[in-house]
């Protein structure tokens, strides 16, 4: 007998779309069927549902440890099981900096003892670093992160410290996720329009224009071609920048991209409405780059989404409100982000089911060496699904969301699709609005049946 089967749902993954049954074994998805052929010990009736593999957010920042007043890996991981995310993979921007395999080590233990639904970590990549990075892999980093500009929690890196690092991280296997901003460009543009007095929230973009992106992206993906490394583009926010990525692709560069539902869903006039609750890194940008966007999302020249999630107290928001350019930047958006993208790409837009599970789950599985354990309704894989009713409308309020500081810039917003339940090897994590976890069940994504690290694997 299964331990859980769910039935009559429509089914569908990166490979296969039909109506039919999942059933479980163990923690692992065990069998997909047609009809519901076995009997299992808890059965879910999925009719008018739909199954997916569980959402993975590539790009989330818990603050765990060292910021944790704005939010934590137990937070964090409760709003992205509300979310239907079975695997975040957080980012480095916590403190002590986690740029050693033993500071990476220690912030696995803090996340063990929290986390609610799966998840990994990346590693911090710092200028003088670099014999670090062999031990943060060893540590079981899924990658490390780079900035190009001004950081205050991870020191920038200039073209030699890239091309160094690179050539070292191909070596070991081990991609490179770079924020890809000109730090010149930007510093230089933000001083402008502080000089003439245009800082207001609307005003932001102008500091940090699209050239900072696109130039930025261009030379990362150089260095890419030249060193052989598997680099990333984090959180595109331009069309012409998923365009160069592409370009450089079809020469066999490994580089890939990601951007989030902000930039598709989005747009910079919506910060006369949104305030400082908007203003995130790089910006939102023009109207009619947002459908360019979507123009470029539909070729299938962007790999995966992430939500980029950033939450800072209120009080830290509102340091802007007389100049947006003294604001945090970050926007709150881990338990809306899938939602709100299934409505607009899947209800709006028209785009399959199947191309969907790939930019939520599949692609990041495979670049962060997590595929087919994840990422994929095949027997074998670990059971993380998530069961959606995409006509299920429910309002954001802040009783709705799971955030330490429960804020963001589409509060009373109207979202059709619903997270009915959201399921982590076999265990049902979030149903009916509340979490049915205890802390401490989610797993290191990465670990194998025996609780040791696995290998990053190159996509």
């Amino acid at each position: 007998m299964f331990d859980l089967a769910i039935t009559n749902g429509r089914i569908a993954d990166a490979l296969q779309d039909f109506c039919g049954c999942v059933y479980v074994k163990n923690g692992k998805i065990a069998a997909v069927t047609a009809e519901p052929v076995f009997e299992a010990a808890e059965t879910i009736d999925a009719s008018g549902l739909i199954v997916l593999p569980g959402f993975i957010d590539p790009h989330a920042h818990l603050n765990d440890p060292g910021l944790t007043e704005s939010e934590d890996f137990y937070t964090g991981t409760c709003s992205a099981a509300a979310g239907g995310i079975t695997t975040v993979i957080e980012h480095p921007m916590t403190f002590p900096s986690p740029s050693t395999g033993k500071i990476l080590a220690d912030k696995d233990a803090i996340a063990k003892e929290k986390a609610v639904v799966d998840y990994t970590l990346f590693g911090a990549c710092n200028p003088d670093n670099a014999d670090e990075l062999i031990k943060m892999k060893e540590a079981g980093a899924a990658g490390v992160k780079a900035f190009m500009p001004y950081s205050p929690e991870i020191p920038k890196m200039n073209d030699g410290q890239l091309l160094f690092h690179m050539k070292k991280l191909r070596e070991i296997g081990l991609p490179l996720i770079v924020h890809c901003e000109n730090d010149d460009i930007v510093s230089s543009c933000t001083e402008k329009m502080i000089s003439e007095g245009r800082t207001a929230p609307a005003d932001y973009p102008d500091g940090r224009p699209e050239i900072a992106e696109t130039e930025a992206v261009e030379r990362l993906a150089k260095l890419a071609q030249e060193t052989g490394a598997s680099a990333h583009v984090a959180h595109c926010s331009t069309a012409e920048s998923l365009r160069i990525v592409q370009a450089y692709r079809e020469k066999g560069v490994n580089i890939t991209v990601e951007t989030c539902p902000h930039y598709l869903l989005f747009n910079r006039d919506m910060l006369e409405e949104f305030g400082t609750y908007g203003i995130c890194n790089p910006p939102l940008r023009r109207k009619e780059n947002v459908e360019d966007m979507w123009s470029e999302l539909k070729k299938g020249h962007i790999q995966f989404v992430g939500s980029d999630h950033c939450a800072y107290t209120y009080e830290e928001k509102a340091e802007g409100e007389g100049n947006a350019f003294s604001t945090p930047p970050g926007m709150t958006s881990i338990q809306t982000c899938f939602p709100m993208l299934f409505d607009e790409a899947v209800g709006k837009r028209g785009l399959d089911l199947n191309a969907f599970v790939r930019l939520t789950s599949t692609n990041a599985a495979k670049k962060y060496g997590m595929y087919p354990k994840k990422g994929t309704l095949q027997p074998g894989a670990d059971a993380d699904l998530v069961i959606l009713d995409p006509d299920r409308e429910w309002t954001v309020s802040e009783d709705r969301l799971f955030y330490k500081q429960p804020w963001t810039p589409v509060m009373g917003w109207k979202v059709k699709t619903t997270v009915e339940r959201t399921i982590v090897r076999g265990k049902t994590v979030y149903h009916g609005g509340a979490i049915e976890a205890e802390p401490g069940y989610g797993r290191y994504a990465l670990d194998d049946e025996e609780g040791k690290k696995e290998g990053t694997k190159e996509e």
